[in-house]
């Protein structure tokens, strides 16, 4: 998964260098700065761990299911329906949980496009006596980030309290289920599996609900893999070397002379025309003055 993740990091860098101007007039430097650290970090440091997590976790849960079951069938008639509400809760809570991570994600990248244009542009601010405002600006990004944090958090803790409650459920039908099995004598219960099954089973009451939201993190997190995804497959400028480079001569150019003729140009493709049939000529050697963006 490291490997992986360098290979996303590598392809995004390449493919972010080769992008065409429009992309960085498009995109603010704080959310080219949030796919970098954030999404990257969370692919090298979160994402392996949580899901190595997962899986120990997942085997415990299976073992301890397959113990309280083989060693009390009965509990097998209960086990459909609260396997149906499992998939309902966890249906619920992943689709709410992937939007909420892809919103925070998304609220985080004005924090860093406010902290560059601050220490870049330091200087204005407090010549234009404009502290306050950017202060006010701040603490509004930021309260919208806290919001979309506090309520993937609040998702967490709902899914918890079913899953909770789901796996009392299951306990309490098994503790029951032995003792009615031991009375009526359907079948010999040994003592020490059944204590077994049933510690394994307590101890799964918390295991459960934390498998459920590791497996529920994992997903979420492999939106970070998706916003890396979507910036490795930017459409880039034309080739460093074309074969039409071999057609030059090596002498080129000879003068600095500029012929422009009927020029016409747009920053992006639905925007108005910025220069509309422009035509002048340079002579070489003389000096002139680009004035503005579009000049």
């Amino acid at each position: 998964m490291i490997q992986a993740s360098k290979k996303l990091h590598d392809d995004m860098t390449h493919a972010v260098l080769r992008s065409k101007i429009v992309f960085f007039d498009t995109n603010p430097m704080g959310r080219i700065l949030n796919r970098f650290s954030s999404d990257v970090g969370s692919n090298d440091d979160q994402l392996p761990t949580t899901f190595f997590d997962f899986l120990v976790i997942a085997f415990l849960v299976l073992g301890a299911l397959v113990s309280a079951i083989t060693v009390l069938p009965v509990t097998l008639v209960f086990v459909p329906p609260l396997i149906w509400y499992f998939l309902r809760v966890r249906r619920v809570f992943l689709t709410t949980s992937r939007e909420l991570k892809r919103l925070e994600g998304l609220a985080r990248s004005p924090i860093f496009a406010m902290l560059s244009e601050s220490l870049s542009g330091i200087s204005v601010i407090r010549a234009n006596n404009a502290i306050e405002y950017f202060q006010k600006k701040f603490r509004t990004v930021h309260d919208a980030h806290g919001r979309a944090f506090f309520a993937y958090i609040a998702c967490s803790r709902w899914l918890g309290f079913r899953m909770d409650g789901l796996m009392f459920l299951f306990l309490t039908i098994a503790s029951f289920a032995s003792v009615v099995v031991y009375q009526q004598a359907w079948f010999a219960i040994d003592p020490g599996i059944l204590g077994l099954a049933i510690s394994m089973l307590i101890q799964l009451s918390g295991l459960f609900q934390w498998c459920i939201r590791q497996s529920a993190e994992v997903v979420n997190m492999m939106v970070a893999v998706e916003r890396v995804i979507g910036y490795r497959d930017l459409p880039s400028e034309a080739a460093l070397n074309n074969d039409y480079d071999k057609e030059i001569e090596n002498d080129w150019p000879a003068k600095g002379a500029i012929d422009v003729n009927n020029l016409s140009v747009r920053y992006r493709p639905g925007l108005p025309l910025s220069l509309r049939g422009l035509t002048f000529q340079v002579s070489g050697g003389s000096r002139i003055g680009v004035v503005g963006r579009t000049g």
